[in-house]
């Protein structure tokens, strides 16, 4: 039987169901702001694999989280579906989610997710590079590792002191967890889910890509999305790779102007 997954609750009991899911390093306090505006939903924010409070639970591999995170939801909602909105990592889990059990989600919000590499060459690159931050954070002090990994290209629009503020907010982490799900759920043990995506999508599974206006290679990925599958692309303006954080009002606001968020949004807004 899966594990279950801490999460936080909030909102309306009554409400449309929308379940969170962070990205590496993250946990479910990640999404207060935007949860803050949604208390018409009853909203579930998760404790991924190896983080938060979750941290001793580990998974093998993707299916493992998603048995998890289906398990959960079932835990609250029984079989009810729910929206599912992921971030970085968690919109990688959202898709395998998506396709692995397109019945129970009532519509999929990505943020800045990969959908998968297109050849093994590439896969077996990042598999590569990933054991190589898996090591440094598994034997290396946590702040010295942070601080590089928030250096990184994808991370460029987070100035000196929003950088020095995340290394700080993730110091709570556990480096050899954290080096254990980052492996389970490599890029590169990915695989390329644009067909299913597009599958799941073409046959009646709402699904919208979000990412920052500034966060250019995840908007080209997410361009190739459209082109490839027809789910829609919305750009979150003065934002780069986590969007919710950067520019939560915004990321609110195209939230609820989605089309997965049809029917979900209060009648004033």
């Amino acid at each position: 039987m899966a594990s279950r997954l801490t999460y936080r609750q909030g909102g309306d009991p009554n409400g449309p169901r929308v379940v969170f899911l962070h990205g590496l390093l993250g946990c479910g306090d990640d999404w207060q702001a935007v949860t803050a505006a949604l208390s018409h939903c009853h909203w579930l924010c998760l404790d991924l694999p190896g983080h938060g409070a979750s941290w001793t639970q580990q998974c093998q591999h993707f299916d493992d989280a998603c048995d998890a995170i289906l398990t959960t939801c079932e835990q609250v909602w029984e079989r009810q579906p729910a929206l599912l909105v992921g971030y970085s990592l968690g919109a990688r889990l959202a898709m395998h989610c998506a396709t692995y059990a397109p019945t129970r989600w009532s519509g999929v919000l990505l943020e800045g997710g990969h959908p998968g590499l297109a050849d093994n060459e590439a896969r077996q690159q990042r598999l590569a590079h990933d054991k190589q931050w898996a090591t440094r954070f598994r034997h290396q002090p946590l702040d010295a590792v942070l601080d590089d990994w928030y250096r990184q290209p994808v991370f460029q629009s987070l100035d000196e002191s929003a950088r020095c503020a995340m290394v700080q907010r993730r110091l709570s982490n556990h480096g050899s967890a954290v080096a254990d799900t980052l492996l389970a759920t490599s890029l590169g043990h990915q695989a390329d889910l644009r067909s299913a995506l597009k599958h799941c999508f073409q046959h009646g599974l709402v699904i919208d890509y979000l990412c920052g206006e500034h966060d250019k290679k995840f908007h080209a990925l997410a361009k190739h999305l459209h082109q490839t599958t027809g789910i829609g692309v919305t750009v979150i303006p003065e934002a780069g790779h986590n969007c919710h954080q950067s520019n939560p009002h915004g990321f609110v606001h195209a939230l609820l102007a989605s089309a997965a968020f049809q029917g979900v949004a209060p009648t004033n807004l």
